[in-house]
């Protein structure tokens, strides 16, 4: 886990565990706890943000050389979280054209290519979905 991601993770479960429970009862608990676990979350997704898009941007590009589309998008200039997701926005558009297209088709071979992008978008759905995080008792 990256420094950042160690730091919102740290801050996340102090809030939960130690913080939201002595404010139990009072709005402010609530706001606590949910800050922490939101805190712990985005520690979990910043870590394996790039790592992510790296995968939306390859399997889009591999989706969109299936269709035989040759798009001008180029690669990022950067490992940059805000490089990499401009790049599979770019390529996200082409790939939402493809299959707007690819919807109206009744041939098998395009059913087979557009059910290919449903599988990815699920996919990427799922791993954009952070996992629950595990505290232990909070302290009383």
């Amino acid at each position: 886990m990256s420094d950042i991601g160690m730091i919102l993770d740290r801050i996340g479960r102090k809030l939960v565990t130690e913080v939201a429970p002595k404010l139990e009862g009072d709005y402010s608990g609530g706001h606590a706890g949910m800050s922490g676990l939101m805190a712990v979350m985005a520690g979990e997704m910043w870590d394996g943000a790039a790592d992510r898009l790296f995968t939306e941007i390859s399997d889009m590009r591999a989706l969109l050389q299936a269709a035989g589309r040759q798009v001008q998008v180029p690669d990022a200039p950067s490992l940059k979280v805000s490089d990499l997701t401009a790049e599979r926005d770019a390529l996200a558009r082409h790939l939402i054209e493809v299959q707007r297209d690819l919807e109206v088709r009744e041939d098998e071979q395009s059913k087979l290519l557009n059910a290919q992008i449903w599988l990815f978008l699920i996919q990427t759905a799922t791993a954009r979905m952070p996992s629950p995080p595990d505290f232990p008792d909070a302290e009383g």
